[in-house]
């Protein structure tokens, strides 16, 4: 249908592994994503030994759209 399908996006620099939601924002306000099977199976979430700090990747779904915006929120 015209779209790129899934993209990964990646927030890097997170104290903290534990606690996070990402929201799609669109002009009717905010959604929770959320493409669990099994409890979080949907994200994946490294650590930096170096930073020591957490990078989480989300696949989000880019198909139809011209422009998105994500947020990620700690809970």
């Amino acid at each position: 249908t015209g779209g790129i399908g899934y993209v990964p996006i990646q927030f890097e620099g997170l104290a903290s592994p534990d606690g996070y939601a990402l929201y799609d924002k669109a002009a009717n306000g905010e959604t929770k994503l959320d493409q669990s099977v099994r409890g979080n199976d949907f994200w994946q979430t490294d650590h930096d030994l170096t930073t020591n700090t957490y990078r989480m990747t989300y696949n989000v779904p880019l198909d139809g759209r011209t422009n998105s915006t994500w947020i990620l929120k700690q809970q």
